[in-house]
């Protein structure tokens, strides 16, 4: 493996242990240290080039929290706020031996000094895909444009996140406006032009009349058929050949040109049509390359990142609402002091039951300890939710949801369901796992066998 290989594919998300520089074994590649160019075999020099660049990137970005930084990032849905407080990465060591980078639940592309830094999905990105694709509403197994050496994680991200967008805008209809026009017409229509009426010499039968109409062309359809037209002529038609029809409705639509320059960036009032701000806002983003894109960076480095433990918490509301009914996500009921103003707390996922019984779960995108269990920290969290609502609701149910591979569910039998003794009540406890399997055309079973652990309601079992 050399170092393009290693920032390009080896480090994912959530590494406790981290990933060792030492990996890299191939050091016969200059990275990162031009200047020694012509020593090819001075392996010591290379290592130190990497080092290097490694440090220098965790100052200047992976040190400051995401709140500190100007980068482009994804929201996946309006219910949910990104900690903004979180590093994108962490390093310890000091040399090429030892030192290792240490990850997060942060995802996406760094380019940084022409060099791709990718922090990957440890489930791999096809899993990804299924992910973002489940969350925008579109479970496409077949032709998902596939991540290739060629196109940047950042870079796939931004643009099949967009696609998805784009079909479920689409599928409301053209975005349309109204425009005001002036035409000699026969029949009265709108308003007369006084003035023109007054000029004539005579009466020809038809009269000038003022009159808005509705049309396509628009500023909005016309940044969205530019980024149409620009992906569709680049590396990353395979993300979208399957919305040719799409692209030809849109071509269809005889826009006049724009320049990018004189964009005004309006917002779809009309709430009707308001999933096409967003989409808007991604072709903007297309347009402008503002994503990791080697090569075209304007400055030193660009970014392109997500928090991939809140698109698992959407994907897994997403899948449990095909059979239950859960509360909104950031119902601000209950809130806790600290000590300077007080804090809404709102657990991950609260399965409504009815009859005003409810369960509790959080979820946790992290990985799961079978020799210790939950942590302290986590299960401070869950005691916290299930005693603030015990003041309003019957607590029947709870526990906490990780993710796990298909190959270790070996392990699941270490875990028992248990109780949480709350005052008077005791409220059963149990860690459920969450199934993800190599195989992404299994995943929809495995969706529902997951839904089936929820009975329709505990007090049935």
């Amino acid at each position: 493996m050399n170092a393009k290989e290693f920032f390009n594919y080896e480090i994912k998300d959530n590494s406790f242990n981290g990933y060792s520089l030492n990996t890299i074994s191939n050091l016969n590649i200059d990275f990162y240290c031009d200047t020694y160019r012509k020593h090819s075999s001075h392996l010591a020099i290379r290592k130190n080039g990497i080092v290097n660049y490694v440090n220098e990137l965790y100052r200047n970005l992976a040190d400051k929290k995401l709140s500190e930084l100007n980068i482009s990032q994804i929201t996946f849905d309006d219910e949910f706020e990104a900690n903004q407080e979180q590093k994108i990465f962490e390093i310890t060591g000091y040399n090429f031996e030892t030192l290792k980078i240490h990850t997060g639940n942060i995802v996406g592309s760094i380019v940084y000094k022409s060099h791709n830094f990718n922090i990957n999905c440890r489930f791999g990105n096809d899993f990804l895909q299924y992910m973002i694709a489940n969350t925008s509403g579109f479970l496409e197994l077949e032709n998902l444009g596939s991540i290739n050496e060629n196109i940047g994680l950042g870079e796939w991200i931004l643009v099949y996140y967009w696609k998805l967008q784009l079909k479920m805008a689409f599928s409301l209809g053209m975005y349309k406006t109204y425009r005001k026009k002036q035409e000699n017409l026969t029949a009265i229509r709108g308003s007369i032009n006084i003035n023109s009426f007054l000029k004539k010499n005579y009466f020809d039968g038809k009269t000038v009349c003022e009159f808005r109409e509705h049309s396509f062309d628009n500023e909005l359809n016309a940044v969205i058929n530019m980024a149409l037209t620009k992906v569709f002529r680049s590396k990353y038609f395979p993300i979208v050949s399957n919305i040719y029809s799409i692209k030809n409705a849109f071509d269809a639509l005889n826009l006049k040109k724009r320049n990018l320059k004189s964009i005004k960036n309006n917002k779809v009032i009309n709430p009707y049509f308001k999933k096409y701000n967003r989409v808007f806002d991604l072709s903007l983003k297309i347009l402008n390359d503002e994503f990791a894109n080697v090569g075209n960076s304007k400055s030193d480095f660009s970014a392109f990142l997500f928090d991939i433990s809140l698109l698992f918490e959407h994907h897994i509301r997403k899948i449990l609402k095909q059979k239950h009914t859960l509360f909104p996500k950031n119902k601000k009921e209950f809130s806790i002091p600290n000590g300077i103003y007080e804090n809404s707390i709102y657990p991950d996922i609260i399965i409504d039951y009815g009859n005003n019984n409810i369960g509790i779960y959080d979820v946790k995108y992290k990985r799961f300890d079978f020799v210790n269990g939950v942590n302290r920290e986590d299960r401070f969290q869950i005691i916290t939710y299930i005693a603030t609502h015990l003041k309003k609701y019957n607590v029947i149910d709870s526990g906490i949801i990780y993710p796990l591979k298909e190959s270790e569910f070996e392990n699941v039998v270490k875990v028992k369901k248990q109780t949480i003794k709350i005052s008077k009540n005791e409220i059963p406890f149990q860690v459920r796992f969450y199934k993800v399997s190599n195989n992404l055309k299994k995943q929809i079973k495995i969706d529902k066998e997951f839904i089936k652990n929820f009975p329709t309601s505990p007090l049935t079992q």
